[in-house]
């Protein structure tokens, strides 16, 4: 049978004034109350778990910035020196805390003891009858032990005390009547640490904020947290607030996070400590019991890596809550589900755009239990989540990581090409005499498609990047040399046209870039092809094949980092030239497909009856726009605006 290690997760926030006593309860499942103090909210939710269970380590998270440069990180709680000490406020964040549990440990507490003798024998005299005054007129039935309970428990009667009382005296006289009201409670209404706990030892964790808790370094702190592979664990978190950040991010990459390394991890209690200066005291939650966050968590992890949110979803409707942001949410994952599964990137483009808009809505308010599914995907969707719309190189990134190869595919295939032209990295227009040459261009070449063909052209952005000039190509060629012949064809026609083709234009100044980038556009169809066509024969399988098929799949995802990374590159690089050269590069001009359709419907040309090459074809037998073609011309409306629509 394993070991068990149980360890106490929190995290350490600054403290404004470290003679400022706080005061919170906790009721438990029996709905009897229990009460401690706290200058820091941590320190309140450390000493009810310590109460409660028999705790090994505790875990505390921080800035760097809250532990002494000098001061060890990691230290027995029992060894912590508390005489003597003169300076409070010029001890770390993370040095006051462990001084503030020894305190606990020792059952003493300085700080109150201040309170207790800042204020004259004969003021004291006078606080009291105040004290009981108020008790005879409000609750005449309790006893003075039981007014910080009666406070704890009954919001009215706290309000009604803060208002006809402390609001009454200065700041130093509230803090001693609060103060006694509590030191007159029952021991037995009052939180002791269990004796077993005196060996505890307590551990520092830096982690970096940026508006957010960095999960970077949380791998690391999982594994040395887990350390042991013949202990189990029994974790215990305490979820209060980590500054601005909230410490829900990380409940769930955590227990993700140790998921994932494979160690047996259970969470035995999650609490959430929070204090409101309105209130007369603050609370210590129960939020989630262990088998709940297990299946929560669980369900993120199946959306976060495949996408599926059935599990989650049947998680929420056990809650019994009504929650629009949390409609909104599920609706959101619904599209990046069923986008997934029908590999429709629209569908998940629309659906991070829906949460994206969720996430952004006001917090307040917001469970705890939302809060967790909102955090992990903040933490796992990044910066696809950044702006007002999906950026496609965040897409793609998201979309290997995930090992989703055919979206990856295709979102490359569908979204990359008018990404690219509308970027500025390689595009056919810069002014409206350039979408006129290309109007006629198109025109020629859509009526000499095969009617089953012209489809292509409702795409007008695909077929430029993807088709446009394949004609001058060699085919006789290995397909990788197609490919790069046809890259450094797109390339050249920077410099000005190629025979009939018309130029292009590039805000991207790196040409080779540019290549590069083309060059593995057009060979990742190829790789396409082989993982979309191979069949394996159970019935004869072989090692060998087996890894064939295991090759192609490395080479795929090979080729779609490289290209990925390409990608990126050049969207930096392109956004940097146009902000370096300002008005110098222009935005590219688009020509958007209903305006073509209605110039080919006006301009309609049709075949020669005899079939004939029109890759070989150097004479032509008629004019259309100034130029020979080989094919007969039938002008519907040739007196129509160029632009006039099918409509």
């Amino acid at each position: 049978m394993n070991k068990t290690k149980n360890i106490f997760l929190t995290t350490v926030s600054e403290t404004k004034d470290r003679l400022d006593i706080l005061y919170f309860a906790k009721e438990g499942a029996d709905g009897n109350i229990t009460c401690t103090t706290g200058i820091s909210v941590a320190e309140a939710g450390i000493k009810y778990i310590l109460s409660k269970y028999k705790i090994d380590e505790i875990i505390v998270l921080g800035s760097p910035a809250a532990v002494g440069a000098n001061e060890p990180g990691e230290r027995v709680i029992a060894d912590v020196p508390i005489d003597n000490i003169t300076d409070l406020d010029g001890m770390s964040e993370y040095g006051f805390l462990c001084y503030r549990l020894k305190e606990y440990m020792d059952q003493i507490d300085f700080e109150q003891l201040d309170i207790g003798e800042a204020i004259p024998g004969a003021e004291q005299q006078e606080l009291m009858t105040v004290i009981s005054e108020f008790r005879n007129r409000y609750v005449p039935d309790a006893r003075l032990s039981e007014l910080f309970v009666k406070f704890s428990t009954d919001e009215e009667l706290a309000g009604a005390f803060d208002r006809e009382i402390l609001s009454v005296w200065n700041p130093e006289q509230r803090k001693w009547l609060k103060h006694q009201v509590f030191s007159q409670m029952d021991s037995y209404y009052m939180i002791h640490m269990l004796p077993e706990n005196r060996d505890t030892t307590i551990r520092f964790f830096p982690v970096q904020i940026q508006g957010a808790i960095d999960i970077g370094p949380l791998t690391d702190i999982v594994r040395e947290t887990l350390s042991g592979q013949d202990e189990d664990v029994n974790l215990f978190m305490d979820i209060q607030g980590f500054n601005a950040v909230d410490g829900n991010t990380l409940i769930s990459t955590f227990l993700m996070l140790n998921k994932r390394i494979g160690f047996n991890c259970q969470v035995n209690e999650l609490i959430k400590s929070e204090h409101d200066s309105s209130c007369f005291c603050g609370r210590i939650w129960d939020v989630i019991k262990s088998y709940e966050i297990q299946k929560l968590i669980s369900g993120i992890d199946i959306f976060l890596n495949y996408g599926k949110d059935n599990e989650l979803k049947q998680y929420w409707s056990t809650l019994m809550t009504d929650d629009p942001d949390a409609d909104l949410l599920f609706a959101g994952m619904d599209m990046v589900d069923e986008g997934i599964t029908l590999c429709n990137i629209d569908l998940i483009a629309c659906g991070i755009d829906v949460i994206r808009k969720m996430i952004r809505r006001p917090e307040e308010g917001r469970s705890v239990y939302l809060d967790i599914i909102v955090n992990a995907i903040k933490a796992d969707y990044g910066k696809m989540l950044d702006g007002d719309s999906l950026e496609i190189p965040e897409l793609l990134k998201w979309s290997l990581r995930k090992g989703l190869y055919q979206q990856t595919l295709t979102i490359i295939e569908s979204k990359v090409p008018e990404d690219m032209i509308r970027r500025g990295i390689y595009y056919y227009a810069q002014h409206e005499g350039d979408i006129k040459k290309m109007m006629r261009t198109f025109n020629v070449i859509y009526w000499n498609e095969p009617a089953r063909m012209r489809y292509s052209f409702n795409d007008l952005e695909h077929y430029f990047i993807k088709f446009y000039g394949r004609f001058a190509l060699d085919y006789r060629q290995k397909p990788d040399a197609v490919a790069r012949d046809y890259a450094q064809l797109r390339v050249d026609l920077l410099n000005g046209p190629q025979g009939d083709i018309p130029r292009a234009f590039s805000n991207l100044r790196d040409r080779e870039l540019l290549f590069e980038l083309l060059y593995n556009y057009y060979t990742i169809g190829n790789l396409r092809n082989q993982v979309n066509h191979a069949s394996v024969d159970r019935a004869a399988i072989v090692a060998d094949e087996t890894v064939e098929r295991k090759d192609i799949r490395i080479d795929l995802h090979t080729a779609l980092d490289k290209f990925i990374k390409l990608y990126d590159t050049a969207c930096r690089k392109t956004k940097e030239n146009d902000w370096k050269a300002g008005d110098r590069l222009r935005k590219p001009a688009i020509l958007e497909p209903r305006r073509f359709r209605g110039y080919a419907r006006h301009h309609e040309l049709q075949p020669l009856e005899t079939p004939t090459d029109l890759t070989q074809a150097n004479n032509y037998v008629c004019q259309f726009d100034g130029k020979d073609v080989l094919i007969r011309i039938n002008m519907l409306k040739p007196e129509a605006d160029e632009g006039e629509d099918e409509a």
